[in-house]
């Protein structure tokens, strides 16, 4: 290997075509491998960072909290959403103007979940089902576990 070595730096013939192909083969591998990890990075970052997914998460969060130790709850009809009771205060979430809203004692519209195109409810005993379609076409669904406080 060594006699190779100095054989090749002692020959002054310069650059040759298989020394061409050998390097633009690395190249070509480097170059695929590179492509490779930004397109799982790119991919990732997607769906990571989608607000959507953001925004259903934390509503999601948000209406868990307060379906615990509820007194009554019932679906509404004339709006879809939800109404339930929690220390003696009526809450609602319900669908209006393609936000998914909360008010208190009907007062106030604290906005949950934005860009919503229509919103369906349906309880079975102490579960809660939202299905959620937005207006990019995606569509969620999510089952609440209701607590009654004794």
């Amino acid at each position: 290997m060594c006699r190779y070595l100095t054989n090749k730096l002692s020959n002054e013939k310069g650059y040759t075509f298989i020394d061409g192909i050998l390097q633009l083969s690395v190249f070509i591998i480097f170059a695929q491998i590179f492509a490779l990890i930004m397109w799982s990075l790119y991919t990732t970052e997607k769906k990571v960072a989608d607000p959507s997914e953001i925004e259903w998460a934390l509503f999601i969060q948000y209406v868990e909290a307060y379906l615990n130790d509820v007194e009554n709850f019932i679906v509404q009809s004339e709006q879809p959403g939800i109404r339930f009771y929690k220390q003696g205060i009526e809450y609602d979430v319900e669908y209006s103007s393609n936000v998914v809203r909360k008010q208190i004692n009907k007062l106030g519209h604290e906005p949950l979940l934005l860009n919503v195109q229509t919103l369906n409810v349906i309880a079975e005993g102490q579960k809660i089902t939202f299905f959620v379609t937005f207006f990019n076409g995606q569509q969620k669904e999510h089952t609440f576990y209701v607590t009654y406080s004794t």
